[in-house]
């Protein structure tokens, strides 16, 4: 050590000198780093208020005619538990879907007039043609409603309602077996 830095002094004083030097080269890379940081912050809050005004001239602003959202939603009368009750009621699982162990699960989407009345049913998702056609024919069928409600106005309103056709495991267990035993017997 003393063959590199001579007496202690020139030693101490020599990695003082490049300590302070390594300090300030730190202090400048962490400043330089902290600037552009800054300038990449600005950048992309400026992108962003650029988006956003972008975002409320285009699609912020309804369309002509666009529904907006509803205040007040439509209720069946006596509501939801009602609205379940009536379906449960109402539908008759299809003769033939029943036979042949077909099940599932249609969601009905219809328009909730401002006068309260059903219109504008279809199928949004079906599970089979007889199903599907059960579940029109229900909500089809239903009563008017309690329109929703937009400041205060009435207005339409669209709905989405779940229908599931659904049998007993044991069921569908017999009749399983009994198709396959005429699968069997068609076979031979």
């Amino acid at each position: 050590m003393n063959l590199l830095c001579g007496a202690k002094q020139t030693h101490v004083l020599l990695c003082r000198g490049i300590m302070e030097r390594i300090t300030a080269i730190i202090t400048l890379i962490l400043f330089s780093v902290a600037l552009h940081a800054q300038e990449a912050t600005d950048k992309l809050k400026t992108s962003s208020d650029k988006a956003q005004d972008v975002f409320d001239k285009v699609i912020g602003a309804p369309a002509a005619g666009a529904q907006l959202p509803v205040e007040v939603m439509p209720e069946y009368p006596g509501g939801t538990t009602a609205l379940y009750q009536f379906v449960a009621k109402e539908t008759k699982y299809p003769e033939e879907a029943r036979e042949q162990g077909i099940t599932g699960k249609v969601l009905v989407k219809f328009i909730v007039g401002k006068d309260g009345a059903v219109d504008s049913v279809s199928i949004m998702r079906g599970a089979h043609p007889l199903l599907d056609a059960e579940a029109t024919r229900v909500v089809g069928s239903m009563q008017p409603w309690t329109p929703g409600t937009q400041d205060g106005k009435p207005v339409r309103v669209q709905y989405v309602l779940p229908i599931t056709f659904d049998m007993p495991a044991q069921d569908l267990e017999k009749i399983r077996r009994k198709a396959a035993k005429k699968a069997v017997k068609e076979r031979h």
